[in-house]
């Protein structure tokens, strides 16, 4: 047959890949999460600015610009795009120039009847333009590339799931520094109210109305405040250091700040659970690690069938320089070439079944990441209403301390209790806002785990500013 006509078949029967088309497997669901409350906003594209804290804010944007796992994500997005560029390329015809010049001395002893005639040195200048290129008869290539850009996918879903755990890691330890300042604030206060005490007990030692075990027990409880303010302070510390590892600064000095903890902004609303499957970046690139393993599936069959290649040159002839171009001196090519394979001892068989298994473990790990995320959805809804309901119980306790200690103030400055009193009062309201500050910090651990089980909010979505 000759060239033209199989290359009108090869394009007629071009359209046709094989392998399976990518659909995708139908995973275990709900309607909806029996935990989710009512109400609640959506998610922030920077979430992290509902905190409303400039300081913070700035942390992320750092850590967003130098996290060296964020770095890595973002190469690895480029590698994909490099190598879905190049298996692209392979489906388009490479055309490369040549140019030579040569120069042969034949033999006088060997049989040649030209010898004469030509002499023996001969010379000859070539310049050509050439192509070969494999027609896509099976969709090998097409198979290929659709590998190439789910894995394109896949990377850059996995540059989200570092974002988002980068971004994540940040506020935390942030809000864990502002928690443990708080803390050490009322250690402070407590270790104050514990001195008072021994110095209390030293007094009624000295007129016989205190025994040594109540100077022994004294003591312990003033140790025990110490060592909670120093538990405090090196919360604090480790927290400004994690936050200097996060944002590539080692040397991270964050000023302390007096008052109150870190704000917890208002809820976030769960959505429908069918929402992880569109959201959450995990999610989504195992799915595109299984439209690359499916697409492997046609890649691999294809090889098992005749390869077409197309090949063509045009180009001159000359034995000398100064008539390279001349009009009679002109060469061309093109041909049609197959390569079938005919016996490989089952290496072939082999791979399309290593190709199966590949992607059924596949859409086994894909069916995993959507059960996993419907978990750590639901744990995160119970922490978000298990801590502010403690949340709400300590700051009542709170607001009850702060009571108690003004009334406790009144009595001894109408002389109606002593010391004692006053001091246990002092110490109970440093303690609950101590436990106010561990909640409130429970409570922002709470709300981050469920943005960041939610998928955070995907860029294509406007909305959620």
């Amino acid at each position: 047959m000759k060239p033209f006509p199989l290359l009108l078949v090869a394009g007629l029967l071009a359209g046709c890949a094989l392998g399976p088309d990518y659909q995708r497997p139908a995973t275990p669901t709900a309607e909806a999460y029996p935990e989710a409350g009512q109400g609640g906003v959506a998610v922030r594209a920077e979430w992290w600015k509902s905190f409303d804290d400039p300081e913070l804010d700035a942390l992320v944007a750092r850590a967003f610009a130098a996290n060296t796992d964020l770095r890595v994500a973002v190469a690895r997005v480029a590698e994909a795009g490099a190598v879905l560029g190049e298996v692209e390329g392979a489906a388009l015809p490479q055309v490369d120039a040549t140019v030579t010049s040569q120069q042969i001395k034949i033999s006088e002893g060997g049989f040649n009847p030209n010898l004469a005639l030509n002499g023996r040195v001969r010379t000859n200048q070539r310049a050509a333009l050439s192509t070969a290129f494999e027609l896509d008869f099976w969709g090998r290539l097409r198979r290929a590339e659709e590998g190439a850009r789910a894995q394109l996918l896949q990377a850059e879903e996995g540059r989200r799931v570092v974002g988002l755990a980068v971004g994540a890691s940040v506020v935390r330890a942030y809000a864990w520094l502002r928690a443990a300042e708080v803390r050490a604030a009322a250690a402070t206060e407590i270790l104050a109210a514990r001195e008072a005490e021994v110095a209390l007990v030293a007094r009624r030692i000295r007129v016989g109305a205190a025994g040594p075990a109540e100077v022994a027990a004294a003591e312990v409880f003033r140790a025990e405040a110490v060592a909670r303010r120093a538990s405090a302070r090196r919360a604090r510390a480790q927290a400004e250091h994690l936050l200097g590892a996060l944002t590539g600064q080692p040397a991270l000095v964050i000023a302390p700040r007096a008052g109150d903890a870190l704000r917890v902004p208002a809820p976030v609303a769960a959505g429908l659970p069918s929402d992880l499957l569109r959201h959450r970046p995990d999610v989504l690139a195992a799915e595109q690690a299984l439209v690359a393993a499916n697409a492997r599936i046609g890649f691999v069959k294809a090889s098992r069938f005749p390869t077409f290649s197309l090949t063509a040159a045009l180009g001159t002839e000359s034995p000398d320089l100064e008539s390279l171009f001349g009009p009679r001196n002109s060469t061309s090519a093109l041909g049609l070439g197959m390569q079938l394979p005919l016996f490989d001892a089952g290496r072939g068989a082999a791979r399309v079944d290593a190709a199966v298994a590949v992607r059924n473990q596949a859409a086994a790990a894909y069916e995993q990441s959507v059960l996993n995320a419907f978990r750590e959805v639901r744990d995160a809804l119970v922490d978000v209403r298990e801590t502010a309901a403690a949340a709400s119980a300590a700051e009542r306790r709170a607001r009850a301390a702060r009571e108690a200690f003004r009334v406790a103030e009144a009595r001894q400055g109408a002389g109606q209790a002593g010391p004692s009193e006053l001091l246990v009062a002092r110490r109970d309201q440093a303690e609950s806002l101590a436990a106010v500050a561990e909640v409130r910090l429970e409570r922002i651990t709470a709300q981050v785990d469920l943005i960041r089980a939610l998928g955070g909010a995907r860029p294509d979505e406007p909305g959620k500013r």
